[in-house]
């Protein structure tokens, strides 16, 4: 007796495909691409130049809310295809606290190194702890839906999942004027927390651990821990 065919898991939901496509100097563009591109790094500009209220509002508005109003008013989706949802739960919350365990451990010993000090002891601007981690995670959820839901899905629908290595650029980029070690983790990282919102359809367990990560390093480096 044969055995039945095996039969591939089915990919992640992904937002639809472009309708049309755009010629520039006698090149086709998916016109949906071209303006993922452009628009999300003009955004990533105007945050790193521009202090218009706060820092982490500042990204939470041009981060969040404006590729939100992208996807409603322009491209006329549902954002819940871009990761903001619950997803897979079952999936996403153990490795999350397994995330946490791990990293509280690993951020303890990293954050008391002198560059960690020093950058985040400037960083904080005298904020008591409970503002740290409100503003901290207004920001990170901000981070999280730019890099893990708008680009990495936006561009899967057309490259697949590669789309969890291409967002890893901006967001290594968006490290550059932290310590090096940080720097240099955000290549993995970015990849860890790529590959846990596509396999959840959810960027909300990669930004609990985010959140966390960053919450606790800013409670070591400053020395409020």
């Amino acid at each position: 007796m044969s055995l039945p065919p095996a039969v591939a898991p089915p990919a992640p939901e992904a937002a639809p495909r472009p309708q049309t496509t755009w010629g520039i100097w006698g090149i086709d563009f998916d016109a949906r691409i071209v303006q993922l591109v452009v628009v999300s790094t003009v955004l990533l500009i105007l945050a790193f130049n521009n202090r218009f209220v706060e820092a982490a509002y500042d990204r939470f508005v041009l981060e969040l809310i404006v590729p939100v109003a992208v996807i409603v008013l322009f491209w006329r989706e549902n954002p819940r295809l871009y990761g903001l949802r619950l997803g897979d739960w079952r999936r996403g919350l153990p490795i999350t606290v397994a995330g946490i365990a791990a990293m509280a451990i690993v951020i303890w010993l990293v954050g008391r190194l002198p560059d960690f000090r020093a950058y985040y002891t400037d960083s904080i601007s005298g904020r008591p702890a409970w503002r740290l981690i409100i503003d901290t995670g207004v920001d990170l959820f901000a981070w999280e839906f730019f890099c893990r839901g708008w680009l990495m899905w936006g561009l899967g629908r057309k490259y697949g999942t590669d789309a969890i290595w291409l967002q890893v650029i901006p967001f290594a980029l968006m490290h550059v004027w932290k310590p090096q070690i940080e720097q240099l983790s955000t290549v993995l990282g970015g990849a860890f927390f790529g590959i846990l919102a596509w396999r959840t359809k959810s960027i909300l367990y990669g930004w609990l651990l985010h959140w966390f990560m960053m919450a606790w390093v800013l409670m070591v480096a400053s020395g409020y821990v």
